[in-house]
Order: structure tokens, then C-alpha cells, then sequence
């Protein structure tokens, strides 16, 4: 239960600062000259809500991809993971599977950077 908590806790915290940052991001609108200048708003919001919703998209996609190649590597092990590192504490089991994540994460974000 307590690594549910965290999990979501991870996750929404993620979320919220994704799109804090497609908000700073996203460029403010140019000013023109006179009344114009007035109406014209300092971020343009229909600019923020797509960013948000590609980065949204794209968080997605690479978290499915990650657990394929995790259930992958999972499959190629003549153990199961889960209860290697959960149950029985294996420390090498966790380092393994740690940097197959993290190597997956830096090629799919140069996939889709």
C-alpha cells in the first residue's frame, strides 16, 4: 500500500511539474503597437494546452514503452524479478533491472527529442 502512495504521489507530481513547464516554455505573445497592445494576452493559451497535451501524450507513450522493455528483460531473466526484489531483497536484481531502465529512458527520450 505504501508503494502505491508513492507511486501516485511520484506520478502527480510529475504531471504537475510537466505542465508548470510547458507554461514557462511556451512564448509570449509579441505586443503590437496601440489598442492591440491592450487585448493582447501575455501567454497564449491554446499554445499551453497543446504543449500540455503533447507532453502528456509523449509521458505516456514513453512509461508504455518502458514497462514493455521491462517485461521484456523480465522474460529474459531465468528468474522473476519481482520476487527477487520485493521478497528476497536481491540488491543485484534491483541494480540490473535499475539500468535497464535507465538506459531504455535515455533512448526513448533521443527517440523523441
Amino acid at each position: 500500500m505504501k508503494a502505491r502512495r508513492i507511486v501516485t504521489t511520484t506520478l502527480c507530481l510529475v504531471m504537475v511539474s510537466l505542465c508548470v513547464f510547458a507554461v514557462f516554455i511556451t512564448t509570449a505573445k509579441a505586443q503590437d503597437e496601440g489598442a492591440a497592445a491592450e487585448e493582447a494576452s501575455l501567454f497564449d493559451l491554446t499554445a499551453i494546452a497543446r504543449d500540455i497535451i503533447i507532453v502528456a501524450i509523449f509521458s505516456i507513450v514513453g512509461l508504455i514503452i518502458l514497462m514493455i522493455g521491462y517485461k521484456v528483460f523480465d522474460m529474459a531473466t531465468p528468474y522473476d524479478l519481482n520476487r527477487q526484489i520485493a521478497e528476497e531483497n536481491n540488491t543485484a536484481a534491483g541494480i540490473a533491472v535499475a539500468g535497464v531502465l535507465i538506459s531504455l529512458g535515455l533512448i526513448v527520450a533521443a527517440a523523441m527529442g
